[in-house]
């Protein structure tokens, strides 16, 4: 009553909650009331205008706390006459007002405008940071490793097609990988992690007779196009809640006590923001973890909890506890998922200063901007668009050297892989060799020799020479 300038006598306590109302929802009290504010209070209020209900948590670190005091100590401090922040000066003027809201996303307090004052209040308009990132000079050094974790799948897939091969359900066992370690374009052990886990939550391999086989799934993986099939991988990535790029980070130990969050959340409160940044520019990465800050600090922790996540730093020990540690947590998690899975998914290139180990600065590549657009790429297992890349015939010589341009079907390159050696890729081709052994393989496990000479002679355009067929002749004897 006293924020407003209204005189109380001696009335009861209904006479006076009437009182109270009838002047708080008269429009010229109301306009004399915001008047009265300083800058920063109205600059509070339309904040919580524009965005109500707001989050305490987003409320206090803006505006101040809003005390929790009791009648006793309310009247004996009379806190309304100096409020300890410009949210709490709102509060006991009642043009604030907190609820506590369940959601999906957050279970806590938040404070409105009363809808009896909005009504009432002038236009007022709050100055939100502008989401925007430094652009960069070109890099020293690039990385772009564009459909590489496709090839690597793709040799997966064949290896496990051709061979017994009885992985634990995490990774590749190590002798595995040597048999394939000169064919794979990295052997980096966080992202073989993912690529098998991608095969596993896609569906493209499971266990037949205690074996992984690849999966008729696998199959359309192989018929689509580029882009639909970097995109299914990006998806399946995407979608999966069982993969935590929070605690695989090197730089934290996090500990078990119950605590949980939702990387997909993460994931796509990261792209949403990459979104918003121009094409075909290199970007400063400090630069996008400021803007995070700035515009939505809380991508990780919607409920604003700074104080429960049990999160060690990994070369002190020490906890990461409170707001504080943002940087060291969430600016460390949009590093991490910058240089690890979405430039491994082909997302973003990455730039480097010379001899720098981190990298500086990110563009989103060709293949990105498609899929922050589409973000709903197909996912493996629905019909995947077909290749509309030019049909190019595979060349079989009479040396027994089958030679796949880079263009030929990836489904047509994984048939070869059943009967053929593979010797060699480069930028343009993959060559392969016929031998005794390759068909003998591909016998052992029900290919017939009728079945190779009809794909030859599809995939070649019936230019099958004389030689090849003797020799398959042969060998099939």
């Amino acid at each position: 009553a006293e924020g407003w300038r209204i005189s109380l006598t001696d009335e009861q306590l209904p006479e006076i909650i009437d009182r109270l109302v009838s002047e708080m929802t008269h429009s010229e009290t109301v306009l004399a009331i915001v008047q009265r504010l300083n800058d920063e209070q109205r600059e509070a209020l339309a904040f919580v205008l524009a965005q109500g209900p707001v989050k305490a948590h987003v409320l206090t670190r803006k505006y101040g706390q809003v005390r929790r005091l009791g009648a006793g100590r309310l009247e004996w401090e009379a806190a309304w006459e100096q409020p300890v922040s410009v949210a709490e000066r709102l509060w006991f003027l009642g043009l604030i007002y907190r609820e506590y809201v369940l959601a999906q996303d957050y279970q806590g307090e938040v404070f409105g405008v009363p809808p009896e004052i909005q009504r009432l209040l002038p236009a007022m308009h709050v100055l939100e940071p502008a989401f925007s990132v430094r652009s960069a000079a070109e890099p020293s050094l690039v990385r772009d490793e564009q459909d590489a974790l496709g090839r690597d799948v793709f040799v997966v897939l064949s290896h496990l097609r051709n061979h017994d091969v009885r992985a634990r359900d995490a990774v590749l066992a190590k002798h595995e990988l040597e048999r394939i370690r000169n064919r794979l374009t990295s052997t980096h052990r966080q992202r073989l992690r993912l690529l098998w886990r991608i095969c596993q939550q896609a569906r493209l391999v499971h266990k037949e007779d205690g074996s992984w086989q690849p999966t008729e799934s696998a199959a359309t993986w192989l018929k689509g196009s580029g882009l639909s099939r970097r995109g299914a991988l990006f998806q399946t990535w995407l979608a999966d809640a069982g993969w935590n790029e929070l605690c695989a980070m090197p730089s934290v130990r996090c500990e078990d006590t119950g605590w949980q969050h939702d990387p997909i959340r993460a994931r796509e409160a990261l792209l949403g923001h990459m979104g918003k940044c121009p094409l075909d520019v290199w970007l400063d990465i400090a630069s996008l973890v400021s803007a995070i800050y700035d515009a939505d600090p809380d991508f990780l922790r919607p409920d604003g909890d700074y104080d429960s996540w049990y999160i060690r730093d990994a070369e002190s020990g020490n906890y990461l506890l409170g707001f504080a540690s943002w940087d060291r947590v969430e600016g460390a998690l949009i590093r991490y998922l910058l240089e690890q899975p979405l430039c491994w998914l082909g997302v973003v290139a990455l730039g480097y200063a010379q001899g720098a180990e981190r990298a500086a600065v990110f563009k989103l590549t060709a293949t990105g901007s498609a899929l922050l657009r589409q973000r709903q790429a197909p996912t493996i297992g629905e019909e995947a668009a077909p290749s509309q890349e030019p049909v190019q015939r595979i060349v079989l010589r009479p040396d027994l050297s089958i030679l796949l341009p880079s263009a030929v079907s990836w489904y047509d390159r994984f048939l070869v892989e059943r009967f053929a050696t593979w010797v060699e890729d480069d930028e343009q081709r993959s060559r392969y060799r016929l031998d005794g052994d390759s068909v003998a393989r591909a016998l052992s496990r029900g290919v017939t020799v009728a079945q190779i000479q009809a794909f030859l002679r599809r995939a070649t355009g019936d230019r099958v020479p004389v030689k090849v067929q003797r020799a398959l002749k042969a060998w099939e004897a």
